[in-house]
């Protein structure tokens, strides 16, 4: 799919639209007319308030009351979304293996799906809210104040506010669709000369929502070009793949600062030490200190923990992963004196 009309879209800030069979531009909000918006708007969400109209906290206890929403869901909700991640970093993994990330793949369709309808499911009523009226006023007002026809008419003398606005978010670009622009060639090369001269023909206060988030994907993709560890280019085009390493490089990084603040809180002379036992006064600091092995750390503590199941006192040389260090160590320098 050719992407220039959504990147010169993107570069004007105008979004065109047909309705009741006329085109109609959003031309970009001036700052003065945000600034009457979001005072207007919060006034709309006061009045609302002493109206009775249930805010989002409202409309959440209501549906925990009712039974239409679980403390239940909400879990399930955030197990859905870690599974989505790990899921990523699957696909990323097994990326080369076509039938094996066709599989990972699907799998990501349906949980997508799993969320979006639990995601529904709870956010049935917040249209109903004082913060979505403040929202929509809004939005309707900038959008009243700079849609106009293709002869400078101003649209909402003649098209109703809700219709204009309603078309208007109905051209809202998705999440992938920015993404796609921000990697692509076209807008790559633009973007590219940002050094001598502006990207966008406007302030920064005047960029829209859609601009905005252009220019944020477009410094995380410089970063993934600039990363000593790019993947391949093939992945880099896959946006699942690339959020896959995006979190194998997330989970890298967070073992490296426990590495490191594990040695800055044993200090030098504990480098080399076996075990060290750390004191702690609560049960996160005995979180965090847990946290600082590494996975063979981690895979000892568990050792320990099944054999002290059983019950029963044992000396150090007795415990399974010491034995198994032991064999290793008799294996090694019995292939040495071989050698």
């Amino acid at each position: 799919m050719d992407d220039k009309p959504l990147l010169n879209r993107l570069l004007s800030g105008i979004v065109i639209f047909k309705l009741k069979g006329k085109y109609i531009q959003v031309k970009p909000a001036r700052v003065e007319d945000k600034a009457f918006a979001d005072f207007y708007a919060q006034e709309v969400y006061e009045d609302a308030l002493i109206d009775g109209v249930l805010t989002n906290k409202d409309v959440e206890q209501l549906l925990l009351d009712k039974g239409w929403w679980s403390k239940e869901e909400d879990e399930k909700f955030e197990t859905l979304q870690k599974n989505l991640e790990q899921m990523k970093l699957d696909y990323y993994t097994h990326f080369f293996k076509e039938d094996t990330r066709a599989y990972i793949k699907k799998s990501i369709d349906t949980q997508n799906k799993n969320i979006t309808k639990l995601f529904e499911k709870k956010q049935e009523f917040f249209d109903k809210t004082c913060e979505y009226l403040r929202e929509f006023t809004a939005t309707a007002i900038i959008v009243e104040k700079n849609a106009f026809f293709k002869d400078g008419g101003l649209a909402s003398d003649k098209i109703p506010s809700n219709h204009l606005v309603n078309a208007f978010l109905k051209e809202s670009l998705t999440e992938d669709a920015i993404r796609n622009i921000a990697k692509g060639h076209r807008w790559r090369a633009v973007w590219n000369c940002k050094e001598s001269t502006s990207v966008f023909d406007l302030n920064a206060c005047s960029l829209n929502n859609e601009q905005l988030s252009l220019i944020g994907w477009s410094r995380y993709y410089d970063g993934v070009y600039e990363s000593p560890d790019k993947p391949n280019d093939d992945i880099v085009k896959d946006n699942i793949a690339l959020d896959g390493w995006a979190i194998q490089q997330d989970r890298k990084r967070k073992e490296e600062e426990k590495k490191a603040e594990g040695e800055k809180l044993l200090g030098d002379g504990n480098q080399d030490a076996g075990e060290i036992f750390v004191p702690v006064k609560s049960e996160r600091e005995k979180q965090n200190v847990l946290a600082l092995n590494d996975a063979y750390g981690k895979s000892v503590l568990k050792s320990k923990q099944k054999q002290f199941e059983k019950g029963g006192s044992f000396k150090e040389n007795e415990l399974n992963h010491v034995r198994r260090e032991i064999q290793m160590e008799s294996l090694r320098q019995a292939k040495e004196s071989r050698g």
